[in-house]
């Protein structure tokens, strides 16, 4: 055999292409048939649900963790806002002045 057998051969293979049989695409079907994945039910679909004005406020702000840090500030400063000065007068009974606290401030109590 001669390479210009070899190459009369490949070339006369490369023209005629193997065709499959009937019975053989069948199988391969009715196999790609049963693996194909069922489709689901249909089920009715709803409206989504609306997102309220609260709900968007929060997540504007950056959602739980920011208005849970958000209200701590907010009743820490009620409490300083409550234990003033006066008020430490109150609980604890005896007579404290401002000035006590702060002796080089004598200018804020002061008006005008």
């Amino acid at each position: 055999m001669q390479d210009d057998d070899l190459d009369r051969l490949l070339a006369a293979a490369a023209r005629t292409a193997p065709q499959p049989s009937e019975d053989l695409m069948q199988r391969v079907l009715d196999d790609a048939l049963a693996l194909q994945p069922k489709a689901a039910a249909l089920r009715p679909v709803g409206l989504a649900p609306r997102v309220g004005l609260l709900a968007r406020f929060a997540a504007a702000l950056g959602g739980a963790p920011a208005l849970a840090g958000l209200g701590a500030a907010a009743i820490f400063g009620m409490a300083l806002g409550y234990l003033s000065p006066t008020t430490l007068d109150y609980l604890t009974g005896t007579a404290a002045d401002a000035a006590e606290f702060f002796p080089d401030a004598e200018f804020l109590s002061t008006e005008g």
